[in-house]
C-alpha cells in the first residue's frame, strides 16, 4: 500500500476553556488546552477516520 500525505485545512476556535479544531472537508473535529494540543490532536483524526470500515466502504462504492 502506499502512503500519500495531504495537507488539510483546519481551523481552530476557543469555546469556553478549550481550543477546539475542525477539519471541514471530513467534519473531523478534536479539542485541547492550548491551540497547540488542539492541532495535535487534530493531526491523527483523518487516519483514523479514513481507516474506519464503514467509511471504507462508502469509499469502495463511489
Amino acid at each position: 500500500m502506499t502512503s500519500v500525505k495531504v495537507e488539510l485545512p483546519v481551523k481552530i476556535e476557543k469555546e469556553g476553556n478549550l481550543f477546539v479544531a475542525i477539519c471541514e472537508p471530513f467534519n473531523i473535529v478534536s479539542q485541547g488546552i492550548s491551540k497547540e494540543v488542539a492541532l495535535e490532536n487534530i493531526r491523527e483524526a483523518p487516519e483514523l477516520f479514513l481507516s474506519d470500515e464503514d467509511v471504507l466502504e462508502c469509499i469502495r462504492t463511489l
